[in-house]
């Protein structure tokens, strides 16, 4: 019987040791996957905001266009065509950048604002 008991040790042991190295190589493998997954969330997260911040200035430009034909408008035939405008919320996403990316509401709209968005893409 003590013979039995020593073989089944003997050939559990190799097996139970190579299973707990698989267990080892997964948690390692787990533990890089949960670093890299956290990466593409900032990563993900970053592009939400330059989106955001993106579509804002967009509107900042756009609206700062009307309000020249406005003001030409205005000189030339006294008509306003598109009036006062309200600029649209980023929710923070321009300040959130790092480095954070002034809004302009310039009448005329200029290119700062881009190029300080093209600085933080490629920063």
């Amino acid at each position: 019987m003590a013979a039995v008991v020593a073989a089944f040790t003997f050939t559990a042991t190799p097996a139970t040791a190579a299973k707990q190295d698989r267990i080892a190589v997964l948690q390692r493998q787990v533990k890089a996957l949960q670093k890299q997954v956290k990466a593409l969330r900032q990563e993900v997260d970053a592009n939400y905001e330059g989106d955001g911040c993106l579509a804002a200035g967009t509107a900042d430009a756009f609206q700062g266009t009307w309000g020249v034909i406005d003001q030409i408008a205005q000189a030339v035939q006294t008509k306003t065509y598109f009036g006062a405008q309200t600029p649209v919320n980023d929710f923070n996403a321009c300040a959130g950048l790092q480095p954070a990316v002034p809004r302009s509401h310039a009448v005329p709209p200029q290119v700062g604002f881009f190029s300080a968005l093209i600085d933080w893409l490629h920063g």
